[in-house]
């Protein structure tokens, strides 16, 4: 867009230079003059600071809406429009016309696919002019966050928003960000009728003076606060700014055209000349001596053609020593600023502001050579040729165009960004050939030959188990032994000797045979005394009663008996027998309850010492296991602490890595860009050199032959050529009386 000054030049401009010069012109305003957007005036600030209010406000009118909460939510562009209109502009390239109720909805609540809301507005402050109500700074959503960067770095000029209570911590490090590109900024104090209230209440004034000296001390960035409100104040202010801004940026674009179409028609001024001294010449003397400057103009400009190349590669080479050396001095700077900030982070919870410090601070120093780089872009393209030589030869170079300290971030940071593309296309490459190389997968013989062990594994389970009878021999064996052994004994009571010999085999058998004589002898005993033996049948003692019969002791009292006849002895009386039993059964029953009373008592007793002893034992291990408690519980805690201690070391020890690595990161980012700067540089130079100056020696080359074949014209057509000639070299002369002014 080209402002109604710069539209009215140019056609007066273009109106004085011959047709031949016309396209050249053309191309050059294009390029210089005429601008491809407006101004980009951006608003910023925090959500709610006022920025919907302040446009409004600006506008006079209710555009935009206004709330307590974050309100815009789609990018909206404004621009002058003979005719009000309001557009939703999408992303397929789709837009539709919006009523101001449907604009008002669309910029706080964004459609899916919404790509911006375009307003144009018939207000002459507006003309060259694009203002952007972006979503404000500080609020939840990431992406506006980010596209609100983007537009600050893309900006021509910036309001900055500060709330009336003054600049916070994120002011600053939004001001930081803004004046790494250096952009025009005005600071501006929003709601200030909140703050008027407040004073009128009694309240103190606030110090704009002091907010301001803050900010400069922060940032470095020095700029008077202008307080606004909604109701107009700082209006006229606001203006103003915006006017200058728009001016300046005319200006420069004006002078940079200038400066590069002035050696165009200084040269063409020049070839006219040589051109009307062609056609002058009329004698042959005067030609001669023409043709012969002509040829020396042809011999000099052939010999410049071929030095090109060395000129070409000294600019080249002393302007990568001299950009090389800026950064070799910038990035130890850089070093130092984030390793301090890395120094200063001590747990995970710092690592959100280092990372923001420290891209901040990569932002500054790309900034700041890109600033550098752009005031090296303009020094170069000398020839080193006398000025007459050049004035006779037609060789005013054009203007070197600097690179703006803009073009050269965007190219590093374009470049880096297809660094990393390529890097991930090739790691995409690499892995689709690792997986192409890979041998197909067949699922289904495993699964069928799994299912077929499962089955098998299931049938074989379910096979009864065959049964076996097995004879369990049992315990009769050795009573019937022990029975044996004891008729045995019984013999000693017929044959001594043959019985000693039997109770002699029977020792010789061990242990089990001496437990078994115990036995018999006491079923002996039981024969004789006629008592019963437990364990031993009545028809086993009967048969050993019969074999007590033939004993010699036995048969020897039944003679004794019979021998002794009968006798008369005295008999104890049954009764008081009986009453003696009874009683020394009671007296027995009684004993048996004292003792039982004694036994209770023992027991009691027993068990008082059992319990005490046991109550001491109880104490002991539970003084014991308060102690083990005690210990490993003490244990435990200085694991846990020793624990702590170590993750903590290997924590900061991760921490550690992990800030060297964001810190190596960061150099090597500024390294990489630093070279596409650099590889920037020299291609302008390339550019200028080979392109530029080659294709103006080649012209002044072909512009010789053509003079020197206009010399052998006919009088007559030099004539006419002449007046021709004098009549474009004054309408030059006018452009360029027009450029200066």
């Amino acid at each position: 867009m080209l402002n109604s000054d710069s539209s009215a030049f140019l056609a007066a401009l273009t109106a004085q230079i011959p047709t031949q010069w016309q396209d050249a012109v053309a191309d050059l305003a294009a390029n210089t003059l005429l601008s491809e957007q407006p101004l980009r005036l951006i608003l910023v600030g925090a959500f709610t600071v006022g920025k919907s209010s302040l446009l409004n406000m600006l506008f006079g009118e209710h555009l935009l809406q206004t709330a307590l909460e974050e309100t815009t939510a789609l990018p909206t562009f404004i621009e002058y429009g003979a005719t009000p209109t309001l557009q939703l502009l999408n992303h397929d390239g789709s837009a539709a016309a919006l009523t101001a109720a449907e604009f008002a909805h669309v910029t706080t609540h964004a459609p899916a696919g919404a790509a911006c809301a375009v307003a144009t507005l018939p207000h002459d402050w507006l003309r060259g002019i694009a203002v952007i109500d972006l979503p404000g700074l500080g609020g939840m959503s990431a992406s506006h966050r980010d596209y609100t960067l983007a537009q600050i770095q893309a900006a021509d000029a910036i309001l900055y928003l500060i709330a009336p209570r003054g600049p916070d911590a994120a002011d600053i490090v939004n001001l930081n960000h803004i004046r790494q590109y250096g952009k025009r900024v005005k600071l501006v104090a929003t709601r200030w009728d909140e703050v008027e209230e407040a004073v009128a209440r009694g309240e103190k004034l606030p110090a704009l003076a002091q907010w301001a000296s803050q900010i400069e001390a922060a940032t470095g960035l020095k700029a008077r606060i202008a307080p606004v409100h909604k109701h107009g104040l700082g209006r006229e202010e606001l203006l103003d700014f915006i006017a200058r801004a728009r001016d300046e940026r005319s200006a420069i674009r004006r002078r940079r055209f200038g400066a590069e179409l002035r050696p165009l028609l200084e040269n063409a001024l020049g070839q006219n000349a040589e051109a009307q001294r062609a056609c002058a010449a009329q004698s042959e003397v005067a030609s001669r001596a023409l043709q012969a400057e002509l040829m020396e103009h042809k011999q000099a400009l052939t010999a410049l053609k071929a030095e090109l190349y060395d000129r070409a590669h000294q600019d080249r080479t002393q302007l990568e020593q001299q950009a090389t050396a800026l950064a070799a001095l910038q990035r130890p700077g850089l070093e130092t600023a984030l390793r301090h900030y890395a120094d200063a982070v001590q747990t995970e919870a710092n690592w959100d502001e280092f990372a923001g410090l420290g891209a901040a601070q990569l932002r500054g120093a790309l900034a700041e050579i890109a600033n550098q780089f752009s005031a090296l872009s303009s020094d170069y393209g000398q020839l080193q040729l006398p000025d007459a030589q050049i004035a006779a030869c037609n060789l005013r170079l054009p203007a070197v165009e600097t690179v703006e300290a803009q073009d050269f971030l965007d190219v590093a940071r374009l470049n880096q960004l297809q660094a990393a593309l390529a890097a991930r296309q090739a790691e995409i490459a690499a892995q689709e050939a690792t997986l192409a190389q890979l041998p197909a997968v067949d699922f289904h013989a495993p699964q069928t030959a799994l299912r077929a062990v499962v089955q098998e594994q299931q049938q074989l389970a379910a096979q009864p188990l065959p049964k076996i009878i097995q004879q369990v021999e049992g315990g009769g064996g050795g009573t019937g032994r022990a029975i044996g052994e004891i008729f045995d004994l019984g013999l000693m009571f017929i044959n001594p000797a043959w019985a000693g010999a039997k109770v002699a085999s029977l020792l010789g058998k061990g242990a089990k045979v001496a437990k078994t004589v115990t036995k018999t002898v006491k079923v002996a005993q039981a024969v004789q005394t006629g008592k019963q033996v437990v364990g031993i049948p009545s028809q086993t003692l009967d048969k050993l009663s019969a074999l007590e019969m033939l004993s010699f002791s036995y048969w020897g009292e039944r003679i004794g008996n019979q021998l002794a006849g009968n006798r008369v002895a005295e008999m104890i009386d049954p009764q008081a027998q009986a009453q003696q039993q009874q009683a020394l059964a009671e007296l027995e029953q009684r004993a048996r309850a004292i003792r039982a009373e004694l036994a209770r008592c023992e027991d009691i007793a027993h068990e008082h010492e059992l319990t005490g002893w046991a109550l001491e034992q109880n104490r002991k291990e539970q003084a014991a296991l308060q102690a083990d408690v005690l210990a490993l519980t003490q244990r435990a805690e200085l694991q846990r602490r020793e624990f702590e201690q170590e993750q903590q070391v290997a924590r900061v020890r991760l921490l550690q890595q992990q800030l060297e690595r964001a810190v190596q990161e960061w150099l090597k980012s500024f390294d990489q860009q630093v070279n596409s700067m650099n590889t920037l540089l020299r291609a302008r130079v390339k550019d200028y050199w080979e392109a530029q100056v080659q294709d103006l020696v080649n012209t002044r080359l072909q512009d010789t032959q053509t003079l020197m074949a206009q010399l052998a014209a006919a009088p007559a057509e030099k004539a006419a050529a002449l007046a021709l000639l004098t009549a474009e070299a004054a309408r030059i002369e006018a452009a360029l009386v027009l450029l200066a002014a």
